[in-house]
């Protein structure tokens, strides 16, 4: 039996498996596992908030710089118009 287990699993499985069951068996490493636990948790939420505040800051200049095109758009057109009428005169 403990072989088949053995080789479903591999040696990454096994010792997974045996690190379970020691955090679960024994209260130091639960409370260090926590530990581990928490610190991580607070990693990922840090660079989920650098990573929201960085695409808030890439839309933010990705409006400015269509503000600008939608001006450099608009003066095209003004200056055609422009054209346009001094041509029909």
């Amino acid at each position: 039996m403990f072989t088949r287990l053995g080789q479903a699993l591999g040696p990454w499985g096994l010792l997974a498996v045996g690190v379970v069951i020691g955090v679960a068996a024994s209260p130091p490493l639960r409370k260090c596992a926590r530990r581990l636990a928490v610190q991580a948790t607070r990693g990922v939420l840090s660079i989920a908030d650098e990573a929201k505040k960085l695409t808030d800051d890439l839309k933010t200049a990705a409006c400015g710089a269509k503000g600008e095109l939608n001006k450099l758009v608009e003066e095209a057109r003004t200056v055609s118009a422009e054209e346009t009428a001094a041509a029909d005169l």
